[in-house]
């Protein structure tokens, strides 16, 4: 064989198959492109009109396989063209009822059938039948009215006994079918049945209620359902089978303001594309709300609820303090107008509160003044020996002794810092201060103690006293700042705080923490919470909150997912209530919310946007547009008074109104109007993108602790107490030792 041609065929071969490849490629890279604009909305659906219409014939055959339909509902489909219905073809074997799985029995009483048999014993069968009858008429053709009478009944004979073979028959022609027999208008008007005629219904997931097919004169059974469905009550088959399409531009805010839709613009095109819209149903709505009733009947099973009212809550009570004398002391709370839990409560629940998702620098600031004054401390020990308490110099009194290590008075290993009621590195077992882990100087940073032994010394020794003493008063963390105090758990448990009675200082638990709950951080010093953008979506503030997203979600929310989908629902639900969390943290960092405002706001953008891409279909758009417009903007007046968040309700809005853009699906007016929309696609989900970015830089590269003007968008103080639910104090200079003055 010559080498060339060898060369020849093998670069031959090589060739082909990189074509190969190539048209493979080239074939993927198209699929992904026309799902792609499948789900966007934005294909082209002549292609799958007559795949559609075969299942919408099969979806009718099986409604008319149950009961007749009525007559409103067998009128040809609007854009249908007249010479486009088949012709009809009756079937004179065709039993009324439609019963293929009953039989008469030689008693004349119904009985259901037993296995079906196969095509080919029903086809011989039918022949047997057929020649068997044929005989029989040809035998009585000499007999008079008798006979006549007799031909009638084997006729009737015949109907009985072949209309299960006819009704097993699966009919894949979408116009042949006993059940989808068409008018034909050639034919004449006296030879067809007008009640035959069986429309497509519209594409979807409910379909129409059955009915009993008409009666034909000559049976003697009665039309009725099949004998399973006769057990079940009409009213729950309606139920179950009703059809409540959802249609672009028209839905439960379209026919609330009367809408009025321009006829002149549904053309066949437009038709079309409304026809092949899917009806969705709305699994996003059920599941969201679902998960938000059982999240707030569980957070009133565990925590309760907050004092009911609009102002601030005060409860006093007598209880004894670390210098064993009982005093009154009070605590005030702010009060729920919404019947749900509290402020630090909803924070353990994963409510939006900015500190628990990041650093905050002026918390930090006050969290390092506590340390620093306890780093100065030392233990007070009562003169009578009556008790201890951890304490600065002012605090300790006339009373006891300040147990403090200085340079004259050194602690073990020369320490300064210290003593420590309760704990001292020379009598520690657990963790042992010793080579390579001695202890550090600072009593800030000591380990917690848990195995210590007793000094061998008597009660009324003076050497080491701040380790024989009986402890008064154990660290407390409360409020939502990290607050944390040295007192006695009755005080702890009247201001609502967390005691540790297995702590010796507030340097050694974790308050935040512990207050923001959930999780616990990567590092306890860095708070990285961010999940709480999410998470508080499915909390409310109290009961009246959730009656108000209950209502708007099943009624406003469940009628967008019918047209749009779960998926791009849960995306556009929850990016626009990220949004606006991430927006509210970013700008009101100190105050705590819950709830979905920002994703109900989003949901609500997507109905201005369904308007604005379908104003061709309305008589006055511009009346339509400003009849949706009023009630939101009413909405946003509303979220400058207090308990609303206005900043959630802005961004939530203007990320919505982008990812709607972007998501929803569109009729497209003509070819222009398409590309338009396409435009509009991509550069709603770059806008959206860029946001989101924005709103991230400025939460953690930049955040924003001391805007006071970014209150005013969210409660106008017409009143010095107008807003002072809404208002949070920063305690930058508040250490534990003034916590007990107040």
């Amino acid at each position: 064989m010559d080498p060339a041609t060898s060369y020849d065929r093998q670069v031959s071969r090589n060739t082909t198959a990189s074509s190969k490849s190539q048209s493979k490629a080239r074939r993927l890279s198209k699929s992904v492109m026309k799902g792609m604009a499948g789900w966007l909305g934005v294909e082209n659906t002549e292609k799958h009109e007559k795949q559609a219409q075969r299942w919408d014939n099969r979806r009718r055959r099986y409604a008319g396989s149950i009961g007749q339909l009525k007559d409103k509902y067998v009128k040809p489909p609007e854009g249908l063209d007249e010479l486009d219905t088949a012709p009809s073809i009756r079937d004179p074997l065709r039993k009324p009822s439609g019963r293929s799985n009953l039989s008469m029995d030689r008693s004349g009483m119904l009985r259901r059938s037993g296995r079906k048999s196969s095509v080919a014993h029903m086809t011989l069968k039918g022949i047997g039948n057929l020649v068997g009858v044929r005989n029989k008429l040809r035998r009585q053709t000499h007999k008079g009215s008798q006979g006549a009478e007799d031909q009638s009944t084997a006729a009737a004979s015949l109907h009985g006994e072949e209309f299960s073979l006819v009704d097993d028959v699966f009919y894949d022609d979408p116009n042949v079918g006993p059940d989808l027999a068409r008018l034909d208008r050639a034919r004449p008007a006296g030879g067809v049945n007008d009640e035959l005629l069986r429309p497509a219904p519209a594409p979807g997931w409910r379909r129409r209620p059955p009915q009993a097919l008409p009666d034909t004169p000559g049976t003697d059974v009665v039309d009725q359902p099949d004998f399973g469905m006769a057990r079940i009550k009409q009213k729950v088959l309606d139920s179950a089978m009703r059809r409540d399409k959802r249609v672009m531009g028209v839905g439960v805010v379209g026919r609330f303001f009367r809408r009025s839709i321009h006829s002149q613009v549904f053309t066949k095109d437009v038709k079309q594309q409304l026809d092949d819209m899917d009806d969705h149903r709305p699994y996003f709505t059920y599941w969201a709300t679902f998960v938000q009733v059982v999240v707030f009947i569980v957070a009133i099973a565990v925590y309760g609820t907050a004092p009911f009212g609009v102002g601030k809550h005060t409860e006093q009570k007598m209880v004894r303090l670390s210098n064993l004398a009982r005093e009154v002391k009070s605590y005030t709370e702010q009060e729920n107008i919404w019947f749900g839990p509290r402020q630090m409560d909803l924070i353990h629940l994963g409510a939006k509160y900015s500190p628990c998702m990041r650093v905050d620098l002026n918390l930090q600031e006050s969290m390092d003044l506590d340390r620093e004054e306890e780093k100065d401390s030392a233990c007070c020990v009562r003169n009578d020996g009556s008790g201890c308490v951890q304490r600065v110099k002012s605090q300790c009194g006339s009373l006891s002794t300040w147990k403090k290590w200085d340079v004259g008075d050194p602690g073990p290993g020369d320490r300064l810092s210290g003593s420590v009621c309760g704990q001292d590195p020379q009598y520690c077992i657990t963790p042992a201060s010793s080579e390579p882990f001695d202890w550090p100087d600072s009593i800030i940073d000591w380990p917690v103690c848990t195995e210590t032994r007793k000094p061998n010394t008597t009660q009324g020794s003076r050497q080491d006293r701040h380790m024989s003493c009986d402890i008064l008063g154990r660290p407390c963390c409360h409020g939502i700042q990290g607050e944390c105090m040295i007192t006695t758990r009755e005080h702890c448990d009247l201001i609502r705080g967390n005691f540790h009675d297995d702590k010796f200082l507030c340097s050694q638990t974790k308050c935040f923490e512990q207050i923001c709950g959930m999780i616990p951080f990567a590092h306890p010093d860095n708070p990285d919470q961010f999940y709480r953008l999410w998470t508080s979506l499915f909390l409310h503030g109290g009961l009246m909150h959730l009656i108000v997203t209950v209502i708007f979600q099943m009624w406003i929310m469940r009628d967008m997912e019918k047209l749009i989908g779960a998926i791009r629902m849960a995306i556009i639900y929850i990016g626009s209530g990220i949004a606006g969390n991430l927006a509210s943290c970013t700008f009101l960092p100190y105050q705590v919310e819950a709830g979905p405002s920002g994703a109900q706001f989003g949901v609500l953008s997507c109905l201005l946007v369904e308007v604005l891409q379908s104003y061709q279909m309305y008589r006055r758009p511009h009346i339509a547009i400003l009849k949706l417009f009023l009630p939101i903007l009413v909405l946003f007046i509303l979220g400058l008074l207090p308990w609303f968040d206005n900043w959630a309700h802005l961004f939530g809005f203007i990320f919505g109104f982008l990812l709607a853009f972007a998501l929803m699906p569109y009729v497209s007016f003509g070819q222009f109007d398409r590309r338009r929309k396409i435009i509009s696609i991509i550069v709603a989900l770059g806008s959206s993108l860029a946001l989101f970015i924005i709103l991230i830089l400025i939460f953690y590269v930049a955040p924003l602790t001391d805007c006071e003007a970014c209150q005013y968008f969210n409660c106008i103080p017409f009143t010095a107490d107008f807003c002072e639910n809404m208002q949070v104090n920063l305690k930058k200079n508040s250490t534990y030792s003034k916590a007990l003055l107040e």
